[in-house]
């Protein structure tokens, strides 16, 4: 017989990157949210700790923290003539199958859609002309543009410590940044990270090899891992940049791994 549990406002169905940014600002408002999830609430100390954090052999090929498509089946045809067949490895979707979801596997690369990603037909129409779009190409624009969802972007970007250095902040273009990205209204919350050996070594080459050809630009790669204090880095880049603060976070309301559990709101998958 199915237990009746206690209502709630707003039920999580998966406590990934998603929902669980949907829990904390629905948590924030003052609703009670319960997360649900499947898999392991998987936890760095005992889960990703050194030697196994480094066995290739059950990360990289038995995929053990991707979904099990034995378990939940996805089938896929190439054309409606044909029969659809079960698929028996996942490719570049990889759906994750532990509390946090593919969060747990995200390489923590901070790429943002440029602007001309937002306008798929429109650019391709203005640098091509029509006539470069098959008539039963269903190709649309986006409903938003860059400008509507810069906000978005950087308000996801302070909220992971992104590090990283801008190329292109509000249309001035800065050397030793992407310069070709879109225009962005503040700096990076923290500075990008070293560049390994191996880094240093490929920018050298590239640089090298391109030097007649004016690709000459190397830029460090946005990416979730904070090269320092979020915190402070913030607070820096604000006064840098003439922008306004951002307010001191609310120490009630840390999230736990999975970004669910505050203070009124758990997880199906944990404790508390």
């Amino acid at each position: 017989m199915a237990t009746r549990l206690k209502e709630v406002d707003a039920v999580m169905v998966g406590m990934g990157w998603t929902g669980s940014i949907m829990a904390r600002q629905l948590t924030k408002a003052g609703m009670t949210v319960v997360g649900l999830e499947r898999g392991e609430d998987l936890s760095p100390r005992e889960n990703f700790a050194l030697p196994h954090v480094r066995d290739e052999l059950r990360y990289s090929q038995r995929l053990e923290l991707i979904l099990d498509p034995a378990l939940e089946t996805l089938t896929f045809r190439h054309r409606p003539s044909e029969s659809a067949l079960p698929m028996r490895r996942m490719g570049s979707f990889l759906p994750g199958n532990s509390v946090g979801g593919a969060g747990n596997h995200w390489g923590g690369l901070h790429w943002r859609y440029h602007p001309t990603d937002h306008l798929t037909r429109s650019h391709i129409v203005t640098r091509y002309g029509a006539k470069a779009i098959p008539e039963d190409m269903t190709i649309q624009d986006w409903a938003m543009t860059y400008d509507e969802l810069e906000p978005y972007y950087d308000k996801f970007e302070k909220l992971c410590g992104t590090s990283g250095r801008a190329g292109n902040l509000r249309g001035q273009k800065i050397e030793g940044g992407n310069v070709f990205e879109g225009p962005r209204q503040n700096e990076y919350p923290t500075p990008p990270l070293k560049m390994t050996q191996a880094a240093l070594m490929f920018e050298k080459a590239a640089i090298t090899r391109f030097r007649s050809r004016s690709a000459t630009r190397a830029a460090p790669t946005p990416t979730r891992r904070a090269s320092r204090s979020a915190r402070a880095s913030i607070a820096d880049s604000a006064s840098a940049t003439a922008a306004k603060p951002m307010p001191r976070p609310d120490r009630r309301s840390a999230c736990c791994r999975c970004c669910a559990r505050r203070r009124n709101s758990r997880c199906a998958r944990a404790p508390g």
